[in-house]
């Protein structure tokens, strides 16, 4: 992979992160923007359910936006990996606001799947959910 492919995916992942950020405070135009328009493009929200195909997707992240108002957001970069044509992320995702005057946290657990077409990274999977503390099954759970 040449270094200035490499500089474009960090330009696209600033981009992510800034689009992420307001995916999650209710303007969801800036992250769909940044999506493959692919039949073949996923999208395992934290609200449940999936979607196929960028009709889906667009549908599923304009709705989940629209019940999102998070004031921060920023991510936690645990893993990454590119090469010419496909790259994948997998980061922790910590945002926040005020709601009767508390401040409520959330994280997510989230990946998400880049491919390399027409001149451009575009985002074509995105599977994100809550963090959830550890816990160990037990038999009264229905395991051995």
């Amino acid at each position: 992979m040449t270094d200035h492919r490499l500089e474009e995916f960090d330009k696209f992942i600033e981009q992510c992160h800034l689009a992420l950020s307001q995916q999650v405070s209710g303007h969801t135009a800036p992250f769909q923007d940044l999506w493959s328009r692919g039949a073949d493009v996923v999208l395992m929200g934290a609200a449940g359910s999936h979607a196929v195909g960028w009709e889906e997707v667009s549908a599923g992240l304009t709705w989940a936006s629209a019940h999102l108002d998070f004031t921060e957001w920023r991510a936690e970069n645990l893993m990454t990996s590119v090469n010419d044509r496909l790259a994948f992320t997998v980061e922790l995702e910590h945002m926040s606001h005020e709601v009767n005057g508390e401040l409520q946290e959330r994280t997510l657990r989230a990946s998400q799947g880049y491919r390399f077409e027409d001149d451009h990274w575009r985002v074509v999977f995105r599977h994100g959910d809550p963090m959830a503390e550890r816990v160990v099954p037990t038999a009264s759970a229905g395991y051995p």
